[in-house]
């Protein structure tokens, strides 16, 4: 690749987001807000006048964290951890992190211990999604979230800056949504590790210039002959091991769906404007795909699951489980069984950056995709 091929910004922020973000401030002089993925709302950020970042843990090499952290907490984490206590965070003016299980919960009073000058809030999501309260309590955490918001930037968050940022980020995640379907129309260029690039690095710099540089790609590339590939859906939380979406591509699959926090169910809903602003994007949050962790009736969760890969036409499903997550753990028996009594291939392959092997995954994809095109049995 060179520097005029329009893909190689979207992996140079993924590989080196913090040079960018310091420069990012240093050019506009606003202020920076981490945030630990999932499911906190930039739109709320960016309404205050910050910029929104993610802190992806997965990935990082972990040495001081683990001074501080359990090693049988999961690699999104302690990486994210890591970097705080690299000083890579510094550029930070604020950190958000939200209530998704035990370790963010555990994280959050870390964080608060170990970087006592560096301002941070705990997002309490609701866990019970269906409970007829959880609704009223989100808006009200919402709209502590901005009361903080408002606090480290100086300024208020009103109707008409709200209606601003969420029509930005509704504008990107319609361009994203694009970008996913391009997968299946022209898979020779739109590969699996281009398009979640676009997902990845989205959430590492300002969406306005995000959306600038998706302008900069081969929307109008015709599309490709008609192949046999596999379609697969995936459930996980990350894509962890960063490769994952590399083998897809080695091994000719069709990513059709997926769960993960940057990927699919990121876009596949936007907030509908409405007068009361905050309620748009807590009626957004309580429609997305549940988060690992969140409490369903179990028969509705493996029905939702169910209609979901249906609906996307998916030949097979991975799961990519992150290894020490025990709410992953705890959800995967019950829908692989729900897939084995419907007939649905799928492998679950439990990663991590530390110890996974590549060797291994590459192995079971290969042997999957056999089974998918019906070579083994």
């Amino acid at each position: 690749m060179n520097k005029s091929d329009p893909w190689v910004p979207f992996a140079d922020i993924i590989r080196d987001p913090w040079s960018k973000i310091k420069a990012t401030k240093a050019k506009t002089g606003k202020k920076i807000i981490g945030h630990i993925l999932p499911d906190v709302p930039e739109e709320l950020i960016h309404a205050a006048g910050a910029i929104p970042i993610a802190v992806a843990g997965a990935g990082i090499p972990i040495s001081l964290s683990q001074a501080h952290i359990p090693g049988y907490s999961c690699s999104h984490a302690m990486g994210a951890l890591e970097l705080g206590l690299r000083g890579e965070l510094d550029v930070l003016d604020g950190m958000i992190i939200p209530y998704v299980c035990d370790t963010t919960r555990n994280l959050y009073h870390l964080w608060r211990n170990l970087f006592p000058d560096s301002p941070c809030e705990f997002l309490r999501l609701p866990k019970k999604i269906g409970d007829s309260n959880a609704k009223q309590y989100l808006k009200e955490e919402y709209l502590r979230i901005s009361k903080w918001l408002e606090g480290i930037t100086g300024n208020k968050i009103v109707d008409d800056t709200l209606v601003s940022s969420i029509s930005i980020y509704n504008k990107s995640r319609d361009q994203l949504r694009s970008a996913y379907q391009m997968m299946g129309t022209s898979p020779s260029s739109w590969t699996a590790s281009r398009v979640i690039s676009l997902f990845e690095s989205a959430v590492r710099v300002p969406r306005e210039e995000h959306l600038t540089m998706l302008e900069r790609l081969p929307w109008n590339v015709s599309a490709d002959p008609e192949t046999d590939h596999p379609r697969i859906y995936v459930r996980g939380k990350v894509w962890d091991p960063a490769e994952i979406t590399a083998l897809f591509d080695e091994y000719g699959f069709t990513l059709v769906g997926d769960e993960i926090v940057t990927g699919n169910r990121s876009v596949v809903i936007d907030p509908i404007i409405q007068e009361d602003l905050l309620q748009s994007l807590v009626d957004r949050h309580m429609s997305l795909i549940p988060y690992t962790g969140y409490h369903i009736e179990p028969s509705q969760m493996i029905d939702d699951f169910l209609a979901r890969i249906k609906n996307s036409k998916a030949q097979g499903v991975v799961f990519l489980n992150p290894k020490f997550c025990e709410a992953a753990a705890f959800d995967t028996p019950d829908l692989i069984f729900a897939l084995q009594k419907n007939s649905i291939p799928n492998l679950a392959l439990e990663t991590s950056s530390r110890g996974t092997s590549l060797s291994q995954i590459r192995l079971r994809l290969e042997a999957f995709k056999e089974i998918l095109a019906g070579d083994l049995p």
